[in-house]
């Protein structure tokens, strides 16, 4: 008996959107757990991979409706109305689930922007909340029915090969020309390969929560800060200024570029480090006289930088910095006291998403001549200035302890 095959277009499209079609199910069961990096990378991936479905499909369709395809296969009426039932409903599945997922992104609470696979922006669609519910809704009831019309077009095809001896599996697997057992396993093999590797993407790095060893404490003004970062600490074991020149009265220090205002915040016990690529400091101060000495710096939230383009965005949102309202954060200290050789702590007030909360920082300072290096570190807690809002707000998942660290140099007039 002659085969007539599809074309290598259908046949390529057809088995790549069934393994993306078999991941993507895998994946969506792996969607549930606590808010973890490894479950943020898993919806960025689910996304992506819905999204080429929906492009392959359509490209899919468009190939089935204007190209010729072989004939359908003989047999009663009834088999042949059912096998375009379950072709037409995949495409339904195909598009819709895609679609209706499109809708969920687009009107979350939290709006995350889209990267396909982290490099190219997908908008969101123009639409309002009330498609939230409905969408949801209809997205799970694809993932069921995508599952059953799985198994209903491999029974079809397995009905047609071997219990009616039509070779219907030579006319869409690739190199199966001849006989398909080989080539069928293979295909069946391939589409659990995919599954499985659907279900253990991105698994959780450990699923019990942070020890109390390793969990942050909530900020105080009374804590001592950790320890700064071994790379930007200088030298401590200073001794006591032994100088012959006059004290010098406060002076107004100008922050060389180049300086670093990073934090680490902890989630699911995972430490997350980022850093703040805008931010000024107004530095009026001498050691010799502390007590006209202040600080005041100003961060753009929205210069976040974690090493994530969707995270950052995510951090900009409502339920984070809420960047369209309150653009910066402000730290005024005026209190500064020297704690030894070259340690001090500035107690003041950071201004963080419209909340004024008593903050204290240390820096370790060493000056040379008009010229200064600085590095000290800080702990504030984030649910205090409602950094995390609504299912955010628990501590379970982001610990609520977010460490500062920075490090700069400076220069003042010469006297």
């Amino acid at each position: 008996m002659s085969v007539q095959r599809y074309s290598y277009s259908a046949i390529a499209l057809h088995w790549l959107i069934a393994l993306l079609l078999a991941f993507q199910i895998a994946l969506g069961w792996a969607l549930e757990g606590n808010n973890s990096p490894e479950l943020f990378a898993r919806y960025q991936l689910h996304k992506s991979v819905g999204i080429s479905i929906l492009l392959l499909s359509l490209i899919r369709l468009a190939i089935r409706l204007f190209t010729p395809r072989p004939p359908a296969s003989d047999g009663p009426p009834w088999t042949r109305m059912l096998a375009s039932t379950v072709h037409g409903l995949f495409y339904l599945v195909l598009i819709l689930g895609p679609v209706t997922g499109w809708l969920l992104v687009s009107t979350a609470r939290v709006q995350v922007p889209t990267l396909l696979y982290g490099i190219v922006p997908w908008p969101h669609l123009p639409v309002g909340r009330g498609w939230h519910e409905p969408a949801e809704a209809l997205h799970g009831a694809m993932a069921w029915l995508a599952i059953g019309l799985f198994l209903l077009h491999i029974a079809g095809a397995l009905r047609h090969q071997w219990l009616l001896g039509k070779p219907e599996l030579q006319r869409m697997i690739p190199f199966a020309r001849g006989k398909a057992v080989g080539v069928a396993i293979g295909a069946v093999a391939l589409v659990l390969g995919a599954a499985v590797a659907g279900k253990a993407v991105y698994p959780d790095k450990d699923g019990a929560p942070a020890t109390a060893a390793e969990r942050p404490r909530s900020a105080s003004p009374a804590d001592p800060a950790p320890p700064p970062v071994a790379e930007e600490t200088p030298a401590t074991a200073a001794a006591e200024d032994d100088s012959e020149e006059a004290a010098q009265p406060a002076a107004d220090w100008t922050v060389a570029s180049g300086g670093r205002l990073g934090f680490t915040a902890r989630w699911n016990g995972e430490a997350i480090d980022g850093r703040f690529s805008r931010w000024r400091a107004a530095i009026r101060f001498s050691p010799d006289d502390l007590g006209k000495s202040d600080v005041r710096v100003t961060v753009d939230l929205a210069s976040a930088d974690t090493g994530d383009s969707q995270r950052d965005d995510s951090l900009q949102g409502s339920d984070f910095f809420d960047t369209v309202a309150h653009q910066n954060a402000v730290f005024t200290a005026r209190d500064i006291r020297h704690l030894g050789g070259d340690r001090y702590e500035a107690r003041g007030t950071l201004d963080l998403r419209g909340v004024s909360k008593p903050t204290a920082l240390r820096f370790t300072l060493r000056i040379d001549g008009n010229r200064a290096r600085v590095t000290g570190t800080a702990r504030i807690d984030r649910t205090a200035f409602g950094v995390g809002q609504g299912e955010w707000a628990a501590t379970d998942a982001i610990a609520a302890g977010v460490d500062i660290a920075f490090s700069f140099s400076a220069t003042r007039p010469a006297s």
